[in-house]
């Protein structure tokens, strides 16, 4: 059973430091990744949310479920 939506992948960082990404989203568009950080109380003002892959899938070719988490940094 093949799904009709898509899901990508975004970087979210300070837009006065991009080279320190502060959190990850799964979203199908950058408004449901607005949507993710207000539910997780997540202030975007002032970040820049970037687009790293589109389509991402599973090991069997389901979508990610939508989220957003910290960025590790290590």
């Amino acid at each position: 059973m093949k799904t009709n939506y898509n899901v990508n992948t975004y970087d979210i960082f300070d837009e006065n430091n991009y080279s320190t990404i502060l959190y990850h989203a799964i979203a199908r568009d950058e408004e449901q990744v607005g949507e993710l950080a207000e539910e997780a109380g997540i202030d975007l003002n002032g970040l820049t949310i970037e687009l790293q892959r589109t389509n991402v899938r599973d090991e069997v070719g389901h979508p990610y479920s939508a989220r957003i988490e910290d960025a590790l940094i290590h």
